[in-house]
């Protein structure tokens, strides 16, 4: 194991009760070297949520390995040294927004140690108006946003994100889109991304691994080579388009392991 890498090798995953034949994951390689933001693409039910969670030690697999900077997962979470966005904010109600932000530096040390200052975070989200709100007063968009923050604030070694915009309409999710690339630019953190959108996969990505249907495998890594910081005129460009066509032709192939075009979205 390297501490410089989340390695995966011959990873399966079978839900008790499930087809054995077809298991949720299986023989999964990977390898993501740190600082990189790497996006999971694939067909519904290709498990893509489930190599998320087991990578964040939420989940326990059945054969092979899992190293998280040579460390194992449950380690590493463990140690407060995952952040997880899920589709779902999660804020807590009670608590306004500042107080959302701050909430992981306030209930353990290691984040204390090392957090973001959370007026610094809602800057960067353009939330700063909104810090003495509390959530159920934002609109879908901005409690996201505020999730976000969050997750970034403790500095984690690793953040996963799974379909964090999915709900959002189109102009927010691509606000958004460019909202996390600045943050994840000021905090070289390695980020693990779930999404079912094309564009989306790579406007953010260094690299797009797309996953074939079930049993969930690595069908093909490909490197995503537009420039950064990107800014918009760099994800509406002609290299953005030649990109998301060369992801679409592996998706094609990955769809021949029953998988249907309506899974995935061209956003």
């Amino acid at each position: 194991m390297t501490g410089d890498r989340i390695e995966v090798r011959g990873l399966t995953k079978a839900y008790e009760g499930a087809d054995p034949l077809r298991p949720a994951l299986h023989d999964v390689d990977l390898e993501i070297p740190r600082g990189r933001f790497v996006s999971l693409i694939g067909p519904s039910g290709c498990g893509k949520s489930t190599l998320l969670r087991v990578v964040a030690g939420l989940e326990r697999h059945d054969t092979g390995t899992v190293s998280v900077f040579g460390s194992t997962p449950e380690r590493m979470a463990a140690a407060k040294a995952v952040g997880l966005v899920p589709q779902s904010p999660a804020l807590l109600p009670w608590q306004n927004v500042r107080r959302n932000v701050s909430l992981p530096s306030r209930v353990n040390r290691r984040a204390g140690r090392g957090s973001e200052d959370p007026d610094l975070l809602l800057r960067m989200v353009g939330l700063e108006d909104a810090a003495r709100k509390y959530p159920h007063e934002l609109s879908g968009g901005m409690r996201q946003r505020v999730a976000i923050a969050r997750a970034f604030g403790i500095r984690p070694d690793l953040l996963l994100m799974d379909e964090p915009f999915s709900a959002l309409d189109e102009f927010t999710r691509e606000a958004l889109q460019l909202q996390l690339l600045g943050l994840w630019e000021r905090m070289s953190t390695t980020v693990l991304f779930v999404t079912h959108s094309v564009r989306e996969a790579v406007t953010l990505s260094d690299t797009v691994v797309v996953m074939s249907a079930r049993p969930g495998r690595v069908h093909e890594v490909l490197d995503v080579d537009l420039p950064r910081p990107r800014d918009r005129g760099v994800v509406t460009g002609p290299r953005l388009h030649v990109l998301e066509d060369r992801v679409r032709a592996s998706l094609q192939t990955a769809w021949e392991a029953g998988a249907a075009p309506d899974d995935l979205v061209p956003l």
